[in-house]
């Protein structure tokens, strides 16, 4: 392939954003908060209707052969988009030589997994893996095609762009499955609709980004990029590759998997629809702020108080209800879920504010510490499930939620010395809305105790109106003040719109 100087003038071309930020960052959350708002419900909704047609091993055998496809996919160095994210000033070359990077291991990762899909099934006596690992394998190549765009959506805060295409994506999926569903295919309609919805980003993500690959690769350009695109690369592999999910689907079958997978899936729809935005929007504006030491500061700071203001009431509100919940919504099939489900909406707690951590160490030039912090998290967790899988899925997420509990110390430690500020600082922003949601679950508790004397859909909502009403209230009587800033905020970022 032709070589030509990487420092070419267009790099400017692909720059952070320099003026405006705050308002791009308001901007930002409002667009990924659509994008995060509209999947979520409606993958909410395709989830209660799938989960009342399909059994838990069917959804157990889906979330296995998934697991084993994003096992593989984790291999391929995706983190190079973060790392294009991360630079200061990128160019063509760096794009097109991640972006060839990426398709040549995609391709590589789904021949290794259309050949070895039969030894799988036998190895772990499913055999419907054999089919089924082969259909999701396909999504590798389009989750990668998507990574320069990616890259270049974010580092221009076009989250209105991600938005529609992630909208698009997810009503194309739920179609398809809700189509293949009443057709009478089943678990089928399950896996063709995570295809569908991968197809659909990679299509919406090429068209509106201003870049086309051309045929080059430079391996000086890969240089520049591959600090911190490895340790990148290592975070992703550490979040996909779902060791969880492998390890209870072989030790204890489809069955107990398509439980503790049916508790998760309601964790991740509520933690997607709350830290969906954030994500999106934190990591840019962070790495956008690593010489500026006091705004830094006070972005992380405003938005752990923004995350746990909205991420706490949820959690805690799901686990008071899920009991009730659960039967209503997706079938008395599922009740065995319920602890499950009360031990996520624990680890829910800490995982949005763990997004927030995880860009602010990453973005100031900390992935390597963070990849090690990723590392012991996923080995604690293998050891967990070796010890407890006799005892159950109940046992195994609650310790796996006392596991994050425990390892929480340490990200704080480094958030303090990245920040410079003393834990009290830190831990300020999460008392007004951890005090609220405490008066919010004795409220519930409260109503419960006078059980469904008529409609059981009434009975939720009263708790669940009953709940949302005094949290509101109590939170604005500690914290008015943040309040007002995040209303302020908003009214800006219309005026602005306008």
């Amino acid at each position: 392939m032709a070589r030509r100087d990487i420092e070419e003038p267009d790099e400017a071309d692909y720059g952070h954003l320099r003026s405006g930020r705050k308002q791009a960052a308001v901007r930002g959350v409002f667009w990924s908060a659509l994008s995060g708002v509209v999947p979520a419900a409606v993958s909410a909704g395709v989830f209660t209707i799938t989960s009342r047609y399909l059994t838990s091993a069917e959804f157990g055998l889906v979330a296995l052969a998934a697991s084993i496809a994003l096992l593989a996919s984790a291999a391929a160095p995706a983190g190079f988009g973060m790392a294009l994210i991360q630079r200061e000033t990128v160019s063509r070359a760096h794009l097109d030589s991640v972006f060839w990077l990426c398709m040549g291991v995609a391709v590589a990762i789904f021949g290794v997994l259309v050949l070895t899909a039969p030894w799988l099934a036998w190895l772990l006596q499913e055999p419907g893996l054999a089919v089924f690992v082969p259909v999701l394998a396909t999504r590798v190549v389009f989750d990668l095609a998507t990574v320069v765009p990616n890259a270049l959506l974010t580092r221009a805060m076009s989250f209105d762009k991600m938005a529609w295409r992630t909208t698009f994506a997810s009503l194309l999926s739920a179609a398809l499955c809700l189509v293949l569903l009443l057709m009478g295919y089943g678990i089928w309609a399950l896996a063709l609709s995570q295809v569908a919805s991968s197809f659909a980003v990679c299509v919406g993500s090429i068209l509106a980004v201003n870049w086309l690959p051309s045929w080059r690769f430079e391996w000086k350009a890969l240089r520049e990029l591959v600090h911190y695109g490895m340790f990148a690369s290592g975070h992703r592999i550490l979040r996909l590759i779902n060791v969880e999910q492998i390890m209870i689907g072989a030790f204890l079958g489809a069955a107990p998997l398509g439980i503790f997978s049916f508790a998760r899936r309601i964790f991740q729809i509520l933690n997607d629809l709350i830290a969906g935005a954030l994500n999106a929007v934190s990591y840019t504006v962070m790495a956008s702020l690593q010489s500026e030491q006091e705004k830094l500061k006070e972005a992380f700071l405003f938005s752990t108080f923004a995350s746990s203001a909205v991420s706490f009431p949820v959690f805690v509100g799901m686990g008071a209800i899920a009991g009730d919940l659960v039967p209503l919504a997706f079938g008395e099939h599922w009740l065995e879920a319920v602890p499950a489900i009360q031990g996520f909406c624990f680890i829910g707690l800490m995982s949005c504010i763990g997004i927030l951590q995880a860009s602010l160490i990453t973005s100031q030039g900390h992935a390597g510490w963070w990849f090690y912090y990723l590392l012991s998290k996923q080995v604690v967790t293998a050891l967990i499930i070796l010890g407890l899988y006799r005892f159950g899925i109940t046992a195994i997420v609650l310790a796996m939620a006392v596991q994050n509990l425990v390892m929480w110390p340490a990200s704080v430690a480094m958030v303090l010395k990245i920040l410079k500020i003393g834990l009290g600082g830190y831990m300020r922003p999460f008392l007004a809305p951890a005090v609220a949601s405490a008066v919010m679950l004795a409220g519930v508790m409260a109503i419960q105790r006078f059980g469904p004397e008529h409609s059981p859909y009434l009975y939720l909502l009263a708790q669940i109106a009953g709940g949302a009403l005094t949290y509101c209230v109590v939170l604005f009587a500690l914290d008015s003040a943040r309040i007002l800033k995040m209303r302020d905020l908003v009214m800006k970022r219309r005026a602005v719109a306008a």
